[in-house]
């Protein structure tokens, strides 16, 4: 195919669950001992893997933690050598998958901006003229004549993200996950991921996110255990791969009661006392049963101990056996609500939404006034859905959203 920019045929690779020594050291043991060595306990991360890729093509690998999706960018990206059969990339390539790659500790933010373009073959005139762009897409002020060892892992991924955006690749490969951080600047990635691949440039992304994989890709390549188990539009793949996880996870998901709220506690978010969200409750339904032709009403209170807190509510629905987020409302936009000391009532309507039976997860989180991932008050209601099926539109996921009251 003339137009192909990546061709993988038969692509296989493995990784030792042993004992892992030097290069030197094989290189010596070899020496001493010329007979082959026993390869010891092998893992196959991709089996016999045959793809192609078309210029302007944007693609999600989406599967499982260990299916292979991370292993297999690495080697497209030339990062790592495939065990058998042959890789053919055409163009510039761009990739995310690990913070920091191309960026030298040692060096300034501006010397490795310089560098990364060199990296890129890209000539220093030209990457004098994307410098603003680069600077002003990762804003982290004064910082960029600092050397990025003293770096906040936020800042390195800023600087490395600008620059990989801003020097025009032919395939942009990523890892979404690593677009982490304050929710504002995850939201700037995503756009400009969405921006590059309307202008032509072929993206294959990890994604984590159902909502940020419906936007950006078109097309969905279903990992398990190191083989393509779906290739098609992504719409028809990622509905194959929650059904999957759904199945997968009946057991476990079936366990929650209806009606059970759940205090969320991350070890690597930071909580806030001042406030807490409870008394999460369906005002419409108050066996926590939804009929998703109709909308969904969920209250919530928030109770604020200190004097008063200036924050954000997030209202997320989620899949409780693939733990997929599904929607929700548009939180980042106008000023954060300032709540006085006491106890406030929300209300938060998610619209009729066409769903698969089963357990749903409603989140209610109270973020900082800029938006940023440090959770005051997190609290979840598990709702059932009974229906009998119905199909699920990707289109109303990614149009609808959830009213916050």
């Amino acid at each position: 195919m003339t137009d192909a920019v990546i061709q993988l045929t038969h692509i296989s690779k493995s990784f030792s669950r042993g004992r892992s020594i030097a290069p030197w050291q094989q290189w010596w043991a070899a020496r001493r001992n010329p007979a082959p060595a026993p390869q010891g306990l092998l893992r196959n991360v991709i089996d016999d893997v045959s793809l192609t890729v078309v210029a302007g093509e944007r693609i999600a690998l989406i599967g499982n933690n260990g299916a292979g999706k991370s292993t297999l960018l690495k080697l497209i990206s030339r990062i790592l050598v495939p065990d058998s059969g042959e890789i053919t990339v055409r163009g510039r390539i761009s990739s995310l998958l690990e913070l920091g790659i191309g960026f030298h500790p040692e060096m300034t933010g501006s010397e490795n901006i310089y560098f990364y373009g060199s990296l890129m073959g890209m000539p220093r005139s030209e990457v004098a003229h994307l410098f603003a762009e680069i600077e002003a897409f990762a804003d982290i002020g004064e910082y960029i004549n600092q050397p990025v060892k003293v770096y906040s892992s936020g800042m390195y991924q800023r600087l490395a993200f600008a620059s990989a955006f801003a020097m025009r690749p032919d395939v942009l490969i990523a890892d979404e996950g690593l677009s982490v951080g304050d929710a504002t600047f995850q939201q700037k990635c995503l756009n400009r991921i969405e921006e590059l691949g309307k202008q032509g440039t072929t993206i294959l992304i990890v994604a984590h996110n159902a909502a940020a994989m419906l936007r950006i890709a078109t097309r969905g390549i279903w990992l398990d255990n190191g083989v393509i188990r779906q290739d098609g539009p992504i719409a028809q793949v990622s509905e194959a791969y929650a059904e999957y996880m759904t199945l997968d996870a009946f057991q476990r998901a079936t366990e929650v009661p209806a009606g059970t709220i759940q205090r969320i506690t991350n070890p690597y978010v930071l909580i806030s006392e001042a406030v807490r969200v409870q008394g999460l409750v369906v005002k419409n339904s108050p066996e926590s049963a939804w009929d998703v032709q109709q909308p969904l009403i969920i209250c919530a209170d928030i109770m604020v101990t200190a004097p008063s807190y200036q924050g954000r509510v997030r209202v997320r629905l989620i899949g409780a056996a693939d733990n997929i987020p599904l929607l929700e409302n548009d939180y980042l936009t106008g000023d954060a609500r300032v709540f006085p000391r006491g106890t406030h009532t929300i209300t938060a309507t998610i619209p009729p939404l066409g769903v698969k039976p089963g357990l749903y997860r409603v989140g209610v989180a109270v973020f900082d006034a800029e938006g940023y991932e440090r959770e005051a008050g997190n609290s979840s209601l598990f709702v059932r859905v009974s229906n009998p099926m119905v199909a699920r539109d990707a289109a109303l996921l990614t149009e609808a959203t959830i009213i916050v009251e």
